[in-house]
């Protein structure tokens, strides 16, 4: 799954829903615009699962790092010799802090299993991946399409441009979140 559907990115570059020329292309630009969108954001968008290795010292609480925390799933020791019990456990989704409500808490080397994402991705993330590969589209392809038979010469590359967000996306996407370590 993607942020955005190959409909949703052929209506945004108004390509014709029966044009199949491009999908392939086209998908490969779809499927990307997830990574830069959760990068930029520093937060999990397409939910998915989460394995996380963290060294706890029997604290009731704990924090995981990939977030929005949907759900807990397991956490095991590294050998899985010793498992806890995620139905005594509570997680915030926004901050990934973990609380134990009761048993023994979690201590020593393990692996968490969770799920992190958006159950519904927010409308306003959408709009600014479909600007983001509107313009990634566009500056690779030209705004009519690909150049056919065109010749870039060497003196149009320049190895010093680099990617960067459209300031509309980013208007669209807004602040990233605030990382604390």
């Amino acid at each position: 799954m993607s942020i955005v559907t190959l409909a949703e990115a052929k209506k945004q570059l108004r390509i014709a829903e029966d044009d199949t020329s491009d999908d392939d292309e086209l998908q490969g630009y779809v499927d990307a615009i997830t990574g830069v969108v959760e990068d930029h954001k520093k937060e999990i968008i397409e939910p998915r699962e989460i394995r996380e290795d963290l060294d706890l010292c029997g604290r009731r609480r704990f924090r995981l790092w990939k977030v929005p925390v949907i759900s807990l799933v397991s956490i095991a020791t590294f050998d899985g010799s010793v498992t806890w019990d995620v139905a005594n456990m509570r997680s915030d989704p926004e901050t990934g802090l973990v609380r134990v409500l009761s048993g023994t808490p979690p201590s020593g080397g393990v692996e968490v299993v969770y799920q992190a994402g958006y159950t519904t991705i927010p409308d306003r993330y959408k709009r600014g991946a479909l600007v983001i590969l509107q313009h990634t589209w566009e500056t690779q392809r030209g705004k009519g399409g690909p150049v056919r038979g065109g010749v870039i010469g060497p003196e149009e590359v320049h190895s010093k441009f680099f990617f960067s967000i459209p300031r509309k996306a980013l208007e669209w996407l807004g602040a990233p979140r605030p990382v604390v370590g």
